[in-house]
């Protein structure tokens, strides 16, 4: 072998591992969107859970009613819930 040239073969070998590279840094980029994508849509149970729930029962528990203001700050607080939610659907777009 002259000096110089590498053995055949040698250029395959780094190939090899940076498609195996790529693929892993693909992995680790989709787990991240979907961890982030899973922390919002919990982000908007808590709002729809905090802003309606908790609230109307509270209410149905001592007066028995609800009032507009109470009504319109739910509204408030399902839209932030539903906001947050295609907010998060919106981010698994970024999926490789």
């Amino acid at each position: 072998m002259a000096s110089g040239l590498q053995p055949e073969g040698t250029g395959e070998d780094e190939d090899d591992e940076e498609r195996a590279q790529f693929a892993r840094d693909i992995l680790v980029h989709n787990e991240q969107v979907k961890l982030t994508a899973n922390l919002m849509n919990i982000g908007a149970a808590g709002f729809t859970i905090t802003g309606i729930v908790a609230p109307l029962t509270a209410a149905m528990a001592t007066t028995g009613r609800v009032t507009a203001p109470a009504l319109m700050l739910m509204a408030v607080w399902f839209v932030l819930g539903v906001g947050l939610h295609f907010g998060a659907r919106l981010t698994l777009t970024n999926l490789r």
